[in-house]
């Protein structure tokens, strides 16, 4: 939540966007933060920001799993492969079970090339 204000903030040109940290606990945020900023205008727009935020974060992890998953292509011996689910994590109120929304379900092979999606 403190990240899309964030965004929305430096969208609207009500604040600078942040400097590295030099704190190690303040490194997680900032880091959220940056890899939300391309997704600005979409959380601006959205008539559900807190709706939309789970998704925008979903598709800014993807771009960096991905990233992580094909660049790291030989990494994997043989003819072995890599599976990645991705989704979204829904946090309820205590005394309610938490939910998993998967979203993906990816296999790259082991030069980190994209085989298939393995569900619709």
């Amino acid at each position: 939540v403190a990240a899309a204000g964030y965004v929305g903030s430096v969208f609207n040109g009500d604040a600078e966007e942040a400097s590295p940290p030099t704190v190690a606990l303040d490194a997680q945020q900032y880091f959220v933060g940056s890899m939300l900023l391309p997704y600005a205008e979409r959380l601006e727009e959205s008539e559900e920001k807190m709706v939309e935020l789970p998704y925008a974060l979903y598709d800014a992890q993807t771009e960096l799993i991905e990233d992580i998953v094909t660049g790291s292509g030989g990494a994997v011996a043989g003819d072995g492969t890599t599976a990645v689910l991705g989704g979204v994590q829904i946090n309820t109120p205590a005394g309610y079970f938490d939910y998993y929304l998967p979203l993906s379900f990816k296999l790259y092979n082991s030069n980190g090339e994209f085989v298939e999606e393995l569900w619709d």
